[in-house]
């Protein structure tokens, strides 16, 4: 299986993004992809686009979740065979 590319966009303090990576370290443990983390405090541009919309989860630069993370979602998302994308 091709591992996913998964971006996980956040900020120091955000409590559901906390929440969130709990979620997704929970589920790396058992299905590898790769993992970007991005503090959006660092790009005033990710500051306009996100800054109140936190957390943010993109697999394969399709945005899959926003605010909450649902566990059993994400696992199902990084199992879908490569080339098929979330609508």
């Amino acid at each position: 299986m091709v591992q996913k590319n998964v971006f996980f966009y956040t900020k120091p303090g955000c409590s559901l993004c906390e929440k969130a990576m709990l979620r997704i370290n929970r589920v790396r443990s058992d299905i590898p992809f790769h993992l970007d983390v991005i503090d959006i405090t660092r790009s005033p541009e990710l500051m306009r686009e996100h800054g109140l919309h936190i957390p943010v989860v993109f697999i394969d630069g399709t945005e899959v979740f926003r605010y909450h993370v649902s566990e059993a979602r994400f696992r199902e998302l990084l199992a879908r065979q490569a080339g098929m994308r979330e609508q």
